[in-house]
């Protein structure tokens, strides 16, 4: 598989919206031209990737979680973050140096934005009193004066960006943007199997019952106030008391009480190809029938004994509809799968993968069949997902779909257990110019910049500027990420 290029700075600083203050600096950490970056202000960006990991789900707060390696080189998840923003931290500093060469420098009024900021801060979360606001901001390692540097900071990256690419990157060229994409997105499909369904009438046999309806899409009910069933009468006709009902063949009909569950060699409960159902056989390994309930029919098993089948309302599914269950504020009631049912829709998720290999078409086609969650493949990702590196971090199901999605090769699928039930993923090949199509708009909104990060990150490093920054390394060693609070908010 292709490696991905990782843009720190983009992790970063996405990661860690930074903003300003006012009091002590605190020590220097980093040395880069002019600029001086206190410890502090690392502190300040520690907290807010910590705050990022939190929202993505992270026990931030156990021990456990921090202590945890993340790779064979003995490194934990403390070691490893906190030197992913270190990193991060350090190619700021060296894009600084470039912004001063560059003759660059922040007009006052940008500046008198940000204390502007600063006050209504001092206002509103300190109630007027810098104190206060210093108290509030500790936590995160930083006070009014550490958010203020980091602010301008912040200010004078963005100067630089517009400086060299353009205002929101107006100077990179489709071509460029092209390589890009090629280099580091990866697209995917999904399709849930669902341990949930919107609770509506079955039958005896579990099956959803189906009704007529009206021209309108109404439920049809006769003389008695009842629900008339919508038969598929292509089925055979079975009349009983005076009234007509349709039947089929459904599954087949095992003797669950006098036969045993067939099991293969690892103990695990044997199921039918047809309807996943298991298999019960006799003390002799033949199928043990369920003769009372079930109807014979000419068909013979693999023993040659004949086949029984159960005997099934036939309704009309396509032109029937079900009746559906809601609660007092008229939404859908909520039903759950037991383990049985979702033991068979694992077994149908497992065929699917295996079937879909290296197939993407096949694939569109079962997700339009199975799929819980179709509608969403077809307002949002009628062409697939797309990701980056780095992306969605924040939002707790984009984040597996492009984590788990970057692991798989090309055609390959994976299963994903989740609160909702199964996600079927497949990554697929990329699509020419998939950004520049407006339907596949809402997987490239940080594209743009990714691209600006990730040519500033070369360029500091090509061109030297990485080499030239200064690192107090016995002060950095006294600080990570376990030290500050978790920080969305700064």
């Amino acid at each position: 598989m292709k490696k991905k290029l990782v843009p720190i700075m983009a992790l970063v600083l996405a990661a860690l919206l930074l903003f300003s203050g006012c009091s002590a600096h605190g020590k220097t950490l980093i040395e880069a031209g002019k600029e001086e970056i206190s410890v502090n202000v690392f502190q300040l960006y520690l907290s807010r990737m910590k705050g990022t990991l939190a929202s993505a789900g992270c026990d931030v707060n156990d021990e456990e979680f921090w202590a945890t390696y993340v790779d064979i080189d003995n490194m934990t998840q403390n070691q490893y973050f906190t030197n992913q923003v270190f990193e991060g931290l350090k190619q700021i500093a060296a894009a600084l140096i470039l912004y001063h060469e560059l003759g660059l420098e922040l007009d006052a009024a940008e500046e008198d934005e940000i204390d502007a900021w600063i006050d209504e801060l001092i206002a509103e979360v300190g109630d007027g009193s810098k104190s206060q606001l210093n108290s509030v901001l500790s936590s995160y390692g930083a006070n009014i004066t550490v958010l203020r540097d980091a602010a301008i900071i912040e200010a004078k990256i963005a100067q630089l960006k517009d400086h060299l690419y353009g205002e929101d990157g107006s100077r990179i060229s489709d071509t460029v943007k092209e390589q890009f994409y090629q280099n580091t997105y990866y697209r995917g499909y999904q399709m849930l199997i669902a341990n949930y369904y919107h609770d509506h009438d079955k039958d005896s046999d579990g099956r959803t019952v189906y009704y007529k309806v009206n021209e309108d899409g109404s439920l049809i009910k006769d003389s008695d106030g009842k629900l008339v069933i919508a038969y598929d009468e292509t089925a055979t006709a079975v009349t009983v008391e005076g009234k007509t009902a349709y039947y089929k063949y459904g599954g087949i009909a095992y003797d669950t009480e006098n036969g045993t569950a067939k099991t293969d060699t690892d103990g695990n409960a044997v199921r039918d190809t047809e309807n996943r159902d298991v298999i019960y056989v006799l003390e002799s390994g033949r199928i043990a029938y369920d003769k009372e309930n079930g109807v014979e029919t000419d068909d013979l098993d693999e023993n040659g004994d004949k086949i029984w089948r159960k005997w099934v309302v036939a309704y009309d599914s396509e032109n029937g509809k079900p009746n559906y269950k809601y609660d007092s504020k008229g939404e859908n009631k909520i039903a759950y799968y037991t383990d049985e049912e979702m033991a068979k829709r694992l077994l149908v998720a497992n065929e699917i993968a295996e079937d879909c290999k290296g197939n993407t078409a096949l694939f569109l086609e079962y997700m339009k069949e199975f799929s819980d969650n179709q509608s969403f493949n077809e307002s949002y990702a009628p062409n697939g997902m797309y990701f980056s590196a780095g992306t969605y971090t924040t939002d707790t199901i984009f984040y597996t779909f492009s984590t788990e999605l970057a692991k798989l090769e090309i055609g390959e699928l994976a299963i994903l257990d989740s609160d909702s039930g199964y996600y079927i993923i497949m990554r697929s090949e990329l699509d020419e110019k998939a950004w520049s199509v407006e339907e596949n708009s809402r997987w490239f909104g940080t594209m743009t910049g990714l691209v600006v990060e990730y040519m500033l990150q070369n360029k500091v490093k090509d061109e030297g500027y990485l080499d030239r920054v200064e690192v107090n390394t016995e002060l950095k060693e006294t600080v990570d990420i376990t030290m500050v609070a978790a920080n969305n908010y700064y």
